[in-house]
């Protein structure tokens, strides 16, 4: 619960202070916003990782750990999207709050951001 809250802080903090900077992204509000905007962001994150290791599961026992050699692929770039992608749905959920004007080079800029700073709160054992 408490790695949860700081990557909420954290992505407030991103979100009201870092996101802005990169070109096509743009932040209205104040802290409160940036608290709920944050939270609704790590949220969608959370799901998208959740759903990513079951569809990984599923595919591993499903070709008796063969999959693996495809999955390791698939996850990788997955997990470098997923941050531009829970963006985007957070953009879409929230717009009073952030509004995308550029879709693919800011977007993707910000989630490479954003998702250095949800790799650095992961567990330990996650990393690996």
């Amino acid at each position: 619960m408490t790695r949860f809250l700081l990557r909420v802080v954290l992505v407030a903090y991103a979100l009201a202070f870092l996101i802005p900077t990169v070109a096509g992204i743009t932040f209205k509000g104040d802290w409160l916003a940036a608290f709920s905007s944050s939270l609704v962001f790590t949220t969608v994150f959370t799901a998208i990782e959740w759903l990513l290791g079951v569809l990984v599961f599923g595919i591993n026992v499903g070709t008796l750990g063969i999959g693996m050699i495809i999955t390791s692929g698939l996850k990788f770039v997955v997990n470098l999207l997923a941050p531009s992608a829970a963006l985007y749905g957070t953009a879409k959920l929230m717009p009073q709050f952030i509004r995308l004007e550029d879709f693919t080079p800011s977007l993707f800029a910000a989630g490479l951001l954003l998702g250095g700073l949800l790799f650095a709160t992961a567990n330990a054992k996650s990393k690996k």
